[in-house]
């Protein structure tokens, strides 16, 4: 990934970023040689740089080791084909398919490859904004009384909202496919533990060789969502009654999922195309490594103890605006449910 070396482990399906120096150890790794034979052999029988290496070897095989990346190491993660359910990264997730979308996909990704890349981006793009323009501008200028968003309204817009949901993750499996980079599989997770949302694992997306390319996989369900925000302030602006007011609230909730997705503190589109765009890798993992092991007191592994000062204290301040972020999020979301609720019951006539 953009020159960077990484290991692929086919057990887990994670992958492993190392450093040059890494890669070149791992090709006399064949398992005929012992760890004194590769400290001698790289250090060519001089005894203070054999020191040295020693201990630098000792910490990278003992990084792999704990990656499960040795022969006989326990592997930390659930095995790709294993469960479907997984709570790494803070987000429980349960794969709905694994091997459906790329089969349903591929003739329209096919069909994406023949045509001029550049042309069809821009169309994307230009598309999306203007359609997020129109539509905002649609939900602040005709939004109806809040009154008639209640009932039914709000019933219709919620569903009409989760197909939305699942066309923007479908969105980044098509462009994920056209690229050759197929995702692992559709599934639904609770973010934080508190918020449903729905995903593709697209983590292939590192087989791209092109910063470009990412960012476009990043951003496709965002740009997906600018039509569909087109859409509904055609329906809200040409139509009355139930639609319009449906289609109104369906605007607000569109408004929101753009926030969400475009915010750079959290796991979110915004902050994987940021991640693409400049060569970023893993930032909040480092992030929220460094704010576990200080308030732990605990020592630091060796690729967070490498990091310069500035390096960390910049990544101490993002982990600490991201929790701050999420503890606001989950105060809206809690504030919010009476709301939620009492417009859920209007519609059933309670």
């Amino acid at each position: 990934m953009d020159d960077i070396p990484l290991i692929f482990d086919p057990v887990t399906g994670n992958y492993h970023r190392i450093t040059r120096a890494g890669e070149v150890v791992l090709t006399y790794l064949d398992g005929t040689r012992t760890r004194d034979d590769l400290v001698a052999f790289f250090s060519r029988d001089d005894g203070a740089r054999a020191e040295a290496l020693a201990r630098q070897i000792d910490t990278f095989l003992a990084a792999l080791d704990n990656s499960g990346l040795l022969e006989g190491s326990e592997p930390p993660d659930t095995p790709q084909n294993g469960s479907r359910v997984r709570t790494s990264m803070l987000m429980p997730r349960i794969i709905l398919t694994r091997s459906l979308l790329p089969r349903v996909l591929e003739p329209l990704a096919a069909a994406l490859r023949a045509m001029p890349a550049k042309p069809l981006v821009l169309i994307a793009v230009l598309g999306a904004l203007c359609g997020y323009a129109f539509g905002f501008h649609t939900l602040f200028t005709a939004t109806p009384p809040p009154q008639n968003l209640a009932g039914p309204a709000f019933l219709l817009a919620t569903g009409v909202m989760l197909l939305y949901v699942l066309l923007h993750e479908t969105a980044h499996a098509v462009v994920a496919q056209t690229l050759g980079t197929p995702v692992r599989g559709l599934g639904v997770a609770l973010l934080f533990y508190f918020m449903p949302v729905a995903y593709v694992d697209r983590t292939d997306a590192y087989r791209h060789r092109g910063r470009g390319g990412r960012v476009l996989l990043a951003m496709a369900g965002i740009l997906s969502d600018g039509w569909f925000c087109a859409l509904s302030g055609v329906v809200a602006l040409n139509s009355a009654g139930l639609l319009r007011d449906t289609a109104a609230l369906l605007l607000g909730m569109q408004l929101l999922m753009l926030i969400i997705n475009l915010n750079p503190l959290m796991p979110s589109d915004g902050y994987t195309a940021l991640e693409a765009a400049i060569g970023l890798t893993n930032a909040r993992g480092r992030a929220f490594a460094l704010l576990r092991h200080s308030l732990r007191r605990q020592e630091l592994p060796a690729h967070l103890a490498n990091l310069s000062k500035a390096a960390r204290r910049v990544h101490m301040a993002y982990g600490l605006f991201s929790v701050a972020y999420v503890c606001l999020l989950a105060y809206a979301m809690l504030r919010a449910i009476p709301v939620t609720v009492d417009l859920a019951l209007s519609a059933v006539g309670r």
